[in-house]
């Protein structure tokens, strides 16, 4: 089968094109363009019915959501690679990092993305900024917390946890706010992922 991922710098189809560099897998990226009058055309939607990437396949099969690839790449083409089985002790510990990246992290940082580069400024609320700080913050002092004596977030072997948490650290990079937002262990274990050379090819792409 082909696997094939449509791609756009910036957004989330970065976790996607990492997973496939770190398990080493064979695939086509088709590049996508950061337009929105793109993402609302019948062409695009065609491809995502929520206008939105990635948009990724393995042969006729479509997946959309970020978090659902990773974890399915790595079931099924790497025999469980960057993941865990349900006998492991650290199961529910991985499938709470793996999920905490996009349900937790997720939607308070995009919220503060919007208010701080997606929105012109006269459409900015800086009640609403400051509100996605404090529950960014939140999040992401769980993380600090939870890092304490480990290079990644189970321990010391990297996994697709690291992968969903990344790019919503990323995020939090990217809107101005990081200092404010990110403890010393979370700023380190952010650097040590982006040393990574799949990381780094995904993230210029």
């Amino acid at each position: 089968m082909t696997l094939k991922l449509y791609h756009c710098p910036r957004t989330r189809s970065i976790r996607v094109y990492w997973a496939l560099e770190e398990l080493g897998l064979d695939y086509e990226i088709e590049p996508v363009p950061f337009d929105r009058a793109w993402f609302r055309s019948p062409e695009w939607r065609a491809l995502s019915p929520v206008g939105k990437v990635p948009v990724f396949f393995d042969g006729e099969e479509r997946l959309i959501e970020s978090v659902a690839v990773i974890h399915y790449l790595a079931e099924k083409y790497a025999e469980g690679k960057l993941a865990r089985r349900p006998t492991d002790s650290d199961y529910g510990q991985f499938l709470q990092w793996l999920h905490f990246g996009e349900a937790g992290v997720g939607p308070y940082v995009t919220m503060l993305i919007a208010q701080t580069r997606l929105l012109p400024p006269e459409q900015r609320l800086e009640p609403m900024k400051q509100w996605a700080i404090a529950e960014t913050k939140n999040c992401c002092a769980f993380i600090e917390q939870s890092l304490e004596g480990k290079q990644f977030i189970l321990g010391d072997e990297f996994s697709l946890a690291d992968i969903s948490l990344g790019y919503a650290l990323y995020l939090v990079k990217i809107s101005g706010e990081a200092q404010n937002i990110l403890g010393p262990r979370t700023q380190e274990y952010f650097a040590r992922l982006a040393a990574r050379p799949a990381w780094k090819k995904a993230s210029a792409a």
